[in-house]
């Protein structure tokens, strides 16, 4: 177990070498969980929700990947969905995470691409990691879209205000650029209004 010494539960901290020992041939993937974490957090700070199970669950989600290109030839949204919580769920168990938060973030990682089962898409968790990685995935599916087509899009997709208001702010400041140049945890700093600086006249 990872807890402390006081019975404390573990840190998700452990959670992030383990998911770049999986993904170390595809440093890329690295990257996409660091953002999409950094984005789950700033929208958890803003929702609220069960921190432990939005951070694991961001640093999860995708873990499935290079299982499925293994067995199935292909990382497609199902086979990723299939293969991940199984991996999930080796690793929560590992660090001793509680089994009601291993369950709940298993249940994201197998719904990440459909949302389908109502048990876990309508908690707050499920959909703060729904908008996380669609703040990281936006601007690339939607890359050739009018400024009205990305203002419907959003409001479809995005399931928190926060995250719906990530995205608003991102689209209005040509995202691709801004998205490789920053560290996830620096965006909303980066795409809010720069500071009003003093006459030097």
């Amino acid at each position: 177990s990872s807890g402390g010494a006081r019975g404390d539960p573990p840190s998700t901290d452990v959670l992030i070498p383990e998911m770049e020992r999986v993904f170390a041939k595809t440093p890329g993937m690295i990257d996409h969980t660091h953002r999409v974490l950094g984005h789950a957090m700033d929208i958890h700070l803003e929702e609220g929700g069960d921190p432990v199970v939005v951070r694991a669950s961001a640093i999860l989600h995708d873990i499935g990947i290079p299982r499925a290109r293994e067995v199935h030839g292909s990382s497609a949204g199902p086979y990723q969905e299939i293969e991940g919580p199984p991996i999930a769920r080796e690793i929560l168990t590992k660090h001793g995470f509680p089994q009601a938060q291993i369950d709940h973030v298993c249940g994201i990682v197998a719904n990440h691409h459909s949302d389908e089962d109502p048990r876990i898409v309508t908690t707050l968790e499920f959909q703060i990691l729904w908008d996380a990685d669609w703040l990281v995935n936006f601007p690339g599916r939607h890359r050739n879209a009018t400024i009205d087509e990305k203002a419907l899009a959003i409001e479809e997709i995005f399931k928190t205000e926060r995250g719906a208001e990530l995205a608003r702010e991102m689209r209005a400041v040509s995202p691709a650029g801004v998205r490789r140049l920053c560290p996830p945890m620096l965006l909303s700093q980066t795409l809010a209004p720069p500071a009003r600086t003093r006459s030097t006249g």
